[in-house]
C-alpha cells in the first residue's frame, strides 16, 4: 500500500514548559569552513562572511541535505562564527553528525543591516517587492553551495530565529519551490503572502510571553497559513519568553521535523515542483 503523508488537519498548539537550558557561546564550530559572498545591485554592493559545516564522511556520488540558517540580531557582525551560534552546536555533536550528516550554511548579517525591515513590533511585516541586500547574499551563497557541493536538492531546509525568523519567512516566500521544510522561530511574516507556502511543510515556534517579538506575529501567520490550506505545525511554548530556539533545536524537535521532509524535484524544464513527500514514499 502506498504510504500517504499525513498532515495535521487542524493547527496544533503544543503546551511546552518554559526553556531552562542556557544558550551556547558563539565559539567556532569544529569543522566549519569560512567563506564570503558578495552581491551588487546598481551602485550598492555588500560582502558578508559565512560559515559552512560539511558532512564528515562521504562516499563517491553521495548527496546530503542542506540546512540554511538565519541568525538573530545579536549575532550580526563580521567574525562569521556568531552566525552558527545556535544551530551549529545543535548539529555538531558526533551523534547528530552521524544521524543527520548534512551541510549547514550560515551567512552573517552586518551589524548595521537586517535580513528584512520588520517594522513596528505591533504590526505584521509587509514583504517588499525586492529582497534586501542581505537576503540576496543568502540566496547567492545558497546557490553557490548547491552548485559546488554534493547537495541533495530534495532536502534543502530553512530555519531562522528572531530577526532570522523574519528573514526565514521572507526567503521562503521568495523561493517556495526550493525548500523541503521551513522552521521560523519567534519571527514574523507577511500574512498576505502566506498562500505562497501552502505546499511547504512548516513548523513554527514561539513563546507565549515573548516580549521581544509578540506571539501575535506567529499566531497571525498560523491563521493565514491555515486559511490557505498550508501544512503547519505550530508549537507555542506556554509561559515561554523569547528564547524559543532552545527547545526548538533539541534533537527530537525542529531538527527531526526538518530531516523527515523530502521534496519532489521534477526533471529540469518539466515545470514547478510537485510537492513534498516523506522518505520512502513512492
Amino acid at each position: 500500500m502506498r504510504k500517504a503523508w499525513i498532515v495535521w488537519a487542524v493547527v496544533a498548539v503544543a503546551a511546552i514548559g518554559g526553556a531552562s537550558a542556557q544558550a551556547p557561546d558563539p565559539v567556532p564550530v569544529p569543522g566549519a569552513t569560512m567563506g564570503s559572498v558578495s552581491v551588487r545591485v546598481g551602485e550598492q554592493s555588500l560582502t558578508m562572511p559565512y560559515r559552512l559545516m560539511e558532512p564528515s564522511e562521504a562516499d563517491p556520488g553521495e548527496t546530503f541535505p542542506l540546512v540554511v540558517f538565519l541568525h538573530g540580531s545579536g549575532e550580526r557582525g563580521t567574525d562569521g562564527d556568531a552566525a552558527l551560534k545556535y544551530i551549529g552546536p545543535a548539529l555538531a555533536t558526533r551523534e547528530m553528525r552521524t544521524k543527520h550528516p548534512c551541510y549547514v550554511l550560515a551567512v552573517q548579517c552586518p551589524r548595521d543591516r537586517t535580513w528584512v525591515e520588520p517594522g513596528p513590533r505591533s504590526m505584521n511585516p509587509t514583504m517588499a517587492e525586492q529582497p534586501s541586500m542581505t537576503i540576496r547574499g543568502v540566496m547567492a551563497a545558497m546557490d553557490r553551495i548547491i552548485q559546488e557541493k554534493a547537495v541533495d536538492r530534495h532536502r534543502i531546509y530553512l530555519t531562522g530565529l528572531s530577526l532570522g525568523g523574519y528573514g526565514a519567512w521572507d526567503l521562503a516566500m521568495r523561493r517556495p519551490d526550493v525548500f523541503a521544510a521551513v522552521v521560523p522561530i519567534c519571527g514574523g511574516g507577511d500574512p498576505a503572502k502566506a498562500a505562497l507556502l501552502k505546499d511547504v511543510p512548516i513548523q513554527m515556534w514561539h513563546g507565549s510571553l515573548d516580549s521581544s517579538v509578540p506571539v501575535a506575529r506567529s499566531r497571525d501567520m498560523v491563521k493565514a497559513l491555515k486559511d490557505a490550506g498550508a501544512k503547519v505545525d505550530y508549537r507555542e511554548i506556554r509561559d515561554g519568553g523569547h528564547e524559543a530556539w532552545v527547545p526548538a533545536y533539541l534533537p527530537d524537535a525542529a531538527i527531526a521535523f526538518m530531516f523527515k521532509q523530502v521534496r519532489d524535484v521534477p526533471p529540469q524544464g518539466s515545470g514547478p515542483d510537485s510537492g513534498v513527500k516523506q522518505p520512502g514514499t513512492p
